[in-house]
């Protein structure tokens, strides 16, 4: 009986003390940096081209335009990811916060268990440019939170997934090949001249 007893001792201050975790700390922060031999122009081209993103972001699997201007501030998306192999797809909300072309872009995401923020900021400097992530994630309850505080505690779950995005999207940004700024023809130069 009284092993019985201790046994339940144990396990209500496990409970308790995984709890406290998550309000200890409830948000998880982290961030990685990148830095590509390649014009900032280009880097966030590649960073903002929809048809390359599953190329970057694992288990990225489509994005729907919900509401307001497409890459504008305000504008929302249902996003579809799937975490990994054998495991159900699941839906997040995204609105852009703020975005400043060649600068930066704040995003949210909801979804039924966390609030995910994220901040990609782009800058150059002697030919670099430098490409930096500040991602935070929040779960919606004490148990997600806990969670998601010992996952990055222990594993540094979070970390080494942001890690392995941002080092595909360095790979991708410098393997580029499309050209998303390409010069006018002359035809359609002169045909402009022609029109003025």
């Amino acid at each position: 009986m009284k092993i019985l007893k201790y046994v339940l001792y144990f396990i209500v201050g496990f409970v308790v003390l995984f709890l406290a975790v998550g309000l200890i700390k409830p948000s998880v922060s982290y961030g990685h940096e990148i830095k590509v031999n390649k014009p900032v122009e280009e880097a966030w081209a590649v960073s903002q081209d929809e048809s390359k993103y599953s190329q970057w972001l694992e288990g990225f699997k489509s994005m729907e335009l919900i509401s307001g201007e497409k890459f504008e501030a305000g504008s929302k998306y249902k996003v579809v990811v799937n975490p990994g192999e054998g495991q159900p797809d699941f839906e997040m909300t995204e609105t852009i916060v703020s975005i400043k072309e060649f600068d930066h872009v704040t995003m949210t995401f909801d979804s039924d268990f966390m609030d995910f923020e994220q901040t990609i900021n782009f800058s150059e400097a002697d030919g670099t440019t430098t490409v930096k992530s500040d991602s935070k994630v929040i779960g919606k309850n004490i148990f997600t939170r806990s969670m998601f505080a010992l996952m990055e505690m222990f594993t540094g779950a979070f970390q080494k997934q942001e890690a392995k995005n941002f080092e595909a999207l360095k790979k991708l940004i410098e393997e580029n090949t499309t050209d998303y700024y390409p010069a006018p023809s002359e035809a359609a130069e002169e045909e402009a001249l022609s029109t003025e």
